[in-house]
């Protein structure tokens, strides 16, 4: 199995003001683990497969979920990270994140409700729930054009763009930790070709979520 990904890598202070409110009927709610059931619903009704076990695991490392409820019905929803690593299983990193950095990820509208800017209404109401942090974080697919201008919209700007080439489950082929990412640890950040042992494999996989 290879696997190509090239990720832009985006960053912004968090001074940037909410760029859009939420329509009438819609709620901007945190998604908990007691809410699991909902969230596997909802990603296997917009075709992913939305594994509980990997779900859960999100939230035993720390992630927490944030969504729009529109009359019951969740129409999008993203994670964010906040003083707990984020791990990078595209290139195997262990990014630190203290406790005046969050890192956004995963955000996702579903499809019938796309072109409203839904995206930039919910992220801009999670970069408001915290009033300390000074950095946001977040990483998108460079393919991934919707999500690049909502986050320009929201004032992220793109600091790096990171590739890897990924052979089998072991080998990893990646580009060196950019200037202005919280410097990585774990598996060997600064080897540019990594191949995994069975421990490196074994503790890849349980920080993978």
């Amino acid at each position: 199995m290879i696997g190509f990904d090239a990720i832009a890598l985006l960053r912004r202070p968090a001074a940037t003001e909410r760029t859009r409110v939420l329509d009438e009927g819609q709620q901007f709610i945190e998604l908990r683990s007691t809410d699991l059931d909902r969230l596997v619903a909802a990603y296997r009704s917009n075709g992913m497969s939305g594994r509980p076990e990997r779900l859960q695991r999100r939230f035993d490392h720390g992630m927490r979920c944030f969504g729009i409820d529109e009359r019951g019905e969740l129409i999008a929803w993203f994670w964010a990270l906040h003083g707990v690593p984020r791990y990078f299983d595209e290139l195997a990193w262990q990014i630190p994140l203290s406790s005046t950095q969050v890192w956004l990820r995963d955000a996702f509208v579903v499809p019938r409700r796309r072109g409203r800017r839904l995206l930039i209404a919910m992220m801009g109401a999670g970069i408001d729930v915290e009033a300390t942090p000074a950095e946001y974080f977040s990483d998108v697919s460079v393919s991934n054009l919707p999500s690049l201008r909502a986050h320009r919209s929201l004032g992220f700007e793109r600091f790096a763009t990171v590739r890897c080439l990924r052979v089998g489950a072991r080998g990893f082929w990646r580009s060196a930790p950019p200037a202005g990412l919280p410097p990585p640890t774990g598996l060997r950040p600064e080897a540019r070709r990594l191949v995994l042992s069975p421990e490196e494999l074994a503790w890849h996989r349980a920080q993978m979520a």
